[in-house]
């Protein structure tokens, strides 16, 4: 812990005390509950009661530098974990809070979950606890320990469910009642849809379908038998319409032969006249197609020429345009030139200054490592502070010297002795187990001198109740021969005999009325008479309950006082008189003892943190000479490699010199760059130049090859060059050609046509069809209608069959899932509670779980309260959220009472056997949760001294079983008897905690 609550820097290691009870004692407000606070803390980021907040327990005395943090290691179920926590507080000028954080660790210092949210999850998931249930079970807070035993039934179901892992059968009823739910609302939407398809069946246009449809149909074979009839009517109309359809498309199919024998030879006279008229019209176009013919033969005749007129014409452009370019790479030359000149003569210059530049890069690189050092910049006033730190740690090393030598003379002359504390603390042993000795003894003598006296009472009492019940049962006895004798003997077997006879549901014999309950043998008595017997029953019972409760507690009695050696009060009180005033002498010794240890220890103490410190001042004092030599040596190096005293001046020239060469390296690299552009520009022009003449030269030996031949076709043809070309441009040269071509292919293909159609002609004039027209459409609108209602009639009737089959599946899926929905819904009602006893499954089981808890509570709450008090669940009428109250039952009063009723002593044995009964019973359920761990704080203040013994007789038994119990107390009996004592001491409102 740090800076948590009073502790500064407290380390506390319970691997000493493991599967041990120990104790934690101080004084009131010095920190106690606090440890169990960090513990909850370090687990749920919460304390440890709940009606305190995280910011009460950061340490008032930390600064907004200090961190409030706690480390807490812990096993459970043989793995090891570590778990870190920052606390959030407020720091001055800050409007937010610095956030909490949270880190979970595995044993080896991995990080398991590094977020609040995470970590909460994983705790939960390691303890199987949430915070209020780790609070309510593995610890019983100050003024907090009844919670447990007070809380409400829905309380402790929550506290149930989590640990017995019943939330399972919730969510079973919940999956339950969902599913019912679900195949109910399956049922009837099945029932919906089989309704919505039935009203899907068409027909209605049909009278006799229409007054089967608005028939009310009881079940669904009526309603499949309907769809079934109205399926025949529309088949009947379907093959009616078909058989009508079939003579009107044989009657169609005469027609349209008739109509298209004469439309075909009224196309063919139609056509003859058509040739006839554009064989005219090519006959006016043949001198046009003349006139074609002569230009395209002159055009094939300077085709043949194309080629050397084509290249002669681009070879002239082509020389125009090279000695253009010749003229200008010529004049582009004479440029560059001049340009290399003044370029050189500038290189000439920088070229003088390159020895300087080169000293000066020389001094730059060995001065480097100085530049932008904070060791060189600053050597002057580090020197000063470390000949400063020098000086003040001589002068504290005098002091502490001083004040070591002084508490080893104090040491010398004031010492403490174990072997007298020893002596002490034996003879304080022995006097306090003589004590405890007498008490016991004292308060057991007195204990069955009680037992003595209430003893005599139960045996008197026990007589007088055997005497009441021999009275009453004379009585009885008496009244029964009074009632024989009203009947004969013969009477009376007589009615025995009709009694054993008679047969419920069955006529009597005697009275021929239905016999509706057989009577019990006495029945045939007046009511006056039988209550007289129900009154003596009811006494003799009452008497029985009474004398076997009073005799239960008489075996009880007997049981303590069996065996037991009396003793003589008043001598035993005398010796106790006699033993507390040596107890009181020894207890003064031992306190003064104490405090000359406390002294001596102090003084041990603060004598190693001297020497402590001294080593530490001699250490640092080594550590600052060596300081000091190393700035001496950087400082000779900066002066005789510079050559400058101070660094402010040497930085100044470094940079200066520094820039300057920068620019003489960037002039002689650009004149460089520069000089060979220019020499690759003139390479480049030379090279053209040179390429241009040798193409000049090439063009000039084409031209003397081509010149004369086409100078011949010219003369020749009579047209000049540029007519020529103009000629050859003609693009419409091939749609020419296409063109006479295809007047003379369409003449010829005309004429046969025009043959072949006069020789096929039936009647060289146009053919009526009017008629057969006419009364085709006719037929064909009559088929059209047709069609129409014949596909109507095929659309309904597939139509109403994929509804009849859809409505079959329906009700198949119906009828299976009504057997399925009942015994559905009577497991539903048997889960939820919906029955006779009106126990949901769940409360069930944890009436069940509660129950086992009391049982094994019982065994040692009976044998702490000399087996007045058993802890049993109400049986108070219950529903969901109540059955699972805590009552006590009184054995002395022989009545349940409150739990509340119980005074602090008896609620503290209460609460304690309960938390152990708990822990029990899930360590036998399945050891899914393993709580080996109890912390008590206080509630011990309140019990009797023999009530005190045998609650911490309890705990000892149950560490000797593998558990760790801690308590908090300031009963002193149980810081006497306590091995393991951690004592919590506070100074200045500061706490250190130490086992002793």
């Amino acid at each position: 812990m740090k800076y948590f609550g009073p502790f500064e820097n407290q380390t506390i290691d319970f691997e000493d005390v493991s599967d041990s009870m120990f104790l934690i004692s101080g004084r009131t407000g010095s920190g106690k509950t606090m440890i169990f606070d960090a513990i909850t803390y370090a687990l749920y980021g919460t304390l440890s009661t709940s009606d305190r907040s995280e910011g009460s327990v950061r340490s008032q005395f930390a600064t907004d530098d200090d961190i409030s943090s706690i480390r807490l290691s812990f096993e459970i179920r043989g793995r090891k974990y570590t778990i870190e926590r920052t606390l959030s507080y407020q720091k001055a000028g800050r409007k937010t809070p610095v956030p909490p954080k949270a880190v979970l660790y595995d044993k080896d210092g991995e990080v398991l979950e590094g977020s609040i949210n995470g970590v909460k999850s994983m705790i939960l998931e390691i303890l199987q606890l949430n915070a209020d249930q780790f609070r309510q079970i593995l610890i019983l807070p100050q003024g907090e320990f009844k919670r447990l035993l007070t809380s409400s039934s829905e309380q402790k179901q929550e506290i149930l469910r989590t640990l017995f892992r019943t939330e399972r059968f919730v969510k079973f009823e919940q999956k339950l009642n969902e599913l019912k739910k679900e195949k109910l609302k399956g049922s009837e939407t099945v029932e919906t849809k089989i309704s919505e398809r039935f009203n899907m069946i068409t027909g209605e246009e049909y009278p006799e379908v229409a007054e089967l449809l608005e028939i009310e149909f009881p079940t669904f074979a009526r309603r499949m038998e309907t769809i079934d009839k109205v399926q025949e009517i529309i088949s009947e109309k379907q093959q009616a319409v078909d058989d009508v359809l079939d003579a009107n498309k044989n009657r169609v199919e005469v027609l349209k032969n008739q109509i298209k024998l004469k439309e075909d030879n009224n196309a063919r006279v139609e056509e003859v006249e058509q040739i006839k008229a554009e064989l005219a019209s090519i006959a006016d176009n043949a001198k046009d197609i003349q006139k074609l013919e002569t230009e395209i033969e002159s055009y094939r005749a300077i085709k043949e020429m194309e080629y050397a007129l084509r290249t002669e014409s681009s070879a002239q452009q082509q020389k125009i345009r090279i000695e253009a370019e010749l003229s200008n790479f010529k004049s582009q030359v004479s440029t560059v030139s001049a340009s290399l000149d003044e370029i050189e003569q500038r290189q000439t210059e920088l070229q003088e200054k390159q020895e300087f530049y080169q000293r000066a890069e020389t001094w730059l690189n060995a001065t480097e490592r100085f530049m932008h050092n904070s060791d060189v910049a600053n050597i002057d006033e580090t020197m000063a502070n470390l000949n400063k730190r020098k000086a003040d740690i001589s002068e504290e090393n005098n002091t502490l010297t001083k004040r070591v030598e002084s508490i080893t003379q104090s040491l010398a002359t004031e010492g403490w002795e174990r072997t007298q504390a020893d002596r002490l603390r034996h003879e304080r042993y022995t006097i306090d187990n003589e004590i405890t000795s007498l008490e016991q003894s004292i308060d057991a003598e007195r204990e069955l001198s009680q037992h003595d006296a209430e003893k005599l009472e139960l045996t008197n009492a026990l007589q007088a109740l055997d005497q009441e019940y021999s009275r009453i049962e004379s009585e009885r006895k008496e009244k029964k021969e009074v009632l024989k004798n009203r009947y004969s003997v013969e009477d009376s077997a007589h009615i025995e005999h009709l009694i054993t006879h008679l047969e419920v549901g069955k006529a009597c014999p005697v009275c021929q009325q239905t016999v509706q309950v057989l009577p019990e043998s006495h029945q045939y008595l007046s009511e006056e008479e039988e209550a007289v017997f129900e009154a003596f029953e009811s006494e003799l019972q009452a008497i029985d309950a009474d004398r076997k409760s009073k005799a239960r507690r008489l075996d009880v009695l007997e049981a303590l006082l069996a065996g037991k050696i009396r003793k003589n009060l008043d001598a035993l009180e005398a010796s106790l008189k006699t033993s507390s005033d040596q107890q009181k002498v020894i207890k003064q010794h031992i306190e003064e003892e104490q405090q000359r240890f406390e002294t001596q220890q102090g003084l041990l103490k603060e004598q190693n943190d001297l020497n402590t410190k001294l080593n530490d001042n001699k250490l640092e004092e080594n550590n600052v000479d060596h300081a000091l030599k190393q700035a001496e040596t950087l400082l000779s190096e900066f002066k005789s490699h510079t050559s400058y005293d101070e660094y402010g001046t040497f930085a100044a020239m470094h940079d200066k010199c520094q820039k300057s060469l920068e620019d003489y390296k960037t002039q002689v690299k650009d004149q460089e760059n520069v000089h060979l552009d220019k020499r690759e520009q003139k390479s480049r022009l030379e090279e053209k130049i040179s390429y241009s003449n040798k193409q000049l030269d090439e063009i000039a030996s084409q031209l003397e090859s081509l010149s004369p031949k086409v100078d011949a076709f010219v003369e020749k043809s009579g047209k000049d060059r540029e007519q020529m070309l103009t000629l050859l441009e003609d693009a419409d040269v091939e749609a020419k050609e296409e063109k006479v071509k295809a007047h003379h292919n369409r003449k010829t293909l005309l004429e046969t046509r025009y043959n072949t159609l006069v020789e096929t002609l039936q009647s060289e004039t146009m053919q009526d069809t009017a008629s057969e027209q006419a009364e085709m459409e006719e037929l064909n609108s009559k088929n059209e209608m047709l069609t129409n209602q014949n596909a109507k009639l095929a659309t309904q009737f597939e139509h109403n069959q994929k509804t009849a089959d859809s409505i079959g599946k329906l009700i198949t899926e119906y009828e299976a899932s009504l057997g399925e929905i009942q015994s559905l819904i009577a497991l539903v009602d048997a889960v939820s509670g919906r029955n006779e006893q009106k126990v949901s499954l769940e409360r069930y089981v944890l009436t069940y779980y509660l129950d086992r808890i009391l049982d094994i509570a019982n065994i040692r709450l009976l044998e702490m309260t000399n087996h007045r008090y058993e802890l049993r669940r109400s049986v108070n009428k219950s529903n969901r959220k109540t059955g699972l109250d805590i009552e006590v039952f009184d054995f002395y009063n022989n009545r349940s009472r409150h739990i509340t009723s119980l005074s602090g002593g008896e609620s503290f044995q209460a609460a304690l056997t309960l938390a152990l009964a708990m822990n029990e019973a899930l360590q036998q359920e399945s050891g899914g949760i393993s709580l080996d761990t109890m912390l008590i704080d206080e509630g011990f203040g309140t019990l009797d001294p023999e009530t005190l013994d045998m609650a911490v007789n309890t705990l000892i038994e149950l560490q000797t079983s593998g558990k760790m119990v801690g308590i908090i107390s300031h009963v002193e009996e149980l810081k006497e008897r306590m091995e393991n004592i951690l004592e919590v001491r506070g100074v200045n409102e500061r706490s250190t905690a130490r086992f002793k």
